[in-house]
């Protein structure tokens, strides 16, 4: 079977026009040069072949992984959505393509990027231990986001600001009396960079965060649910005015079951979440959170992983990105009661 090249070659012409008629564009074509191609295509017994040098080229892949526990239904959450779409837009750029795992552990990790298709890999929430491990191990080139900084690769938001700008927003408010809502990561990462800034805080202004204060929140959705609807009973008792949920997800899903229970929104308790995903416009009343701009955390890991890649150099391994306080109906001002 010849190809198209060999066929150009015999005809004395480019393999485009050979390669027009394979593909039926020959509008400016003379009938003369697209006969004589297409008694050559039979003669040498050239086969159709309608993908591109381009296509049949080996996939070059990038390894995503979002290393959240047991978390349920990851992608449901618009931050990782908005975060894996980037992601993939981004790649696309370079020509590269996602291949997606949430359930890897650290050997999944290493095993699946040894495969040869692999060029690097981009793991979101890890703890710092971890990521100093995987750093040492990964045999291709790997960037974390959120994660802490360290001697690797990292992008992330500055969690720390924004967690204080929001408490100092509650406190502005007349809310003294806040409960921390947050998921099981508590030891590391951005969660506890949160927790930091709330606590900062409140210190400064003489008062504390006790443990008590502090709900974890379960993987399960329905153990979840359970915790929200216990904690009604304390708010109708004037021991909180205010939660402070660490993402936007969480807020949304504790408003839904409060509100349920009767609870008056934001009359009775006033709650923030932390990401400002689309959900924070369409809930009632519409959350007060803090902007974390996830696309742009994606983007900038992408480069940082393609120059690790190619080789280049690079001047900053870790990047650390500001946060926005984003004010709209949840928090009650509570300050002329106070007067």
């Amino acid at each position: 079977m010849a190809t198209i090249k060999e066929i150009a070659e015999k005809l004395g012409i480019s393999t485009t026009t050979v390669s027009n008629v394979i593909h039926g564009k020959t509008g400016k074509m003379s009938a003369d040069t697209r006969k004589k191609i297409e008694e050559a295509l039979v003669r040498y017994h050239y086969v159709a072949d309608y993908r591109t040098e381009k296509e049949t080229e080996e996939l070059k892949l990038i390894l995503v992984s979002f290393c959240l526990g047991d978390k349920e239904n990851i992608l449901m959450d618009p931050f990782c959505g908005e975060m894996l779409g980037a992601i993939e837009k981004e790649l696309h750029s370079y020509h590269r393509h996602v291949l997606y795992d949430s359930s890897l552990n650290e050997e999944d990790l290493i095993r699946k990027s040894q495969a040869f298709s692999i060029e690097g890999a981009l793991v979101l929430g890890e703890s710092p231990k971890t990521c100093e491990y995987l750093a040492k191990c990964m045999p291709k080139p790997v960037v974390f986001i959120d994660s802490e900084e360290g001697p690797y690769d990292n992008v992330s938001g500055q969690s720390v600001d924004g967690a204080r700008s929001m408490a100092e927003y509650l406190l502005s408010q007349g809310h003294e009396k806040i409960a921390f809502f947050c998921d099981e990561r508590l030891e590391y990462g951005s969660t506890k960079e949160k927790l930091q800034g709330v606590r900062e805080v409140l210190e400064r202004a003489g008062k504390r965060l006790e443990e008590k204060d502090i709900f974890v929140l379960p993987e399960e959705r329905l153990l979840r649910s359970e915790i929200f609807r216990s904690f009604v009973p304390r708010v109708k008792k004037q021991e909180y005015t205010a939660a402070f949920f660490c993402s936007d997800y969480y807020a949304c899903e504790a408003m839904d079951v409060f509100s349920i229970q009767g609870l008056k929104l934001p009359e009775e308790l006033s709650v923030t979440g932390f990401d400002d995903n689309p959900f924070a416009k369409l809930v009632t009343p519409r959350l007060t959170t803090i902007r974390q701009y996830p696309s742009l955390r994606a983007k900038e890991a992408v480069k940082l992983l393609m120059k690790r890649i190619r080789g280049e150099a690079v001047a900053v391994h870790s990047y650390s990105f500001p946060l926005e306080l984003i004010v709209r109906d949840s928090v009650k001002n509570r300050t002329f009661e106070q007067k």
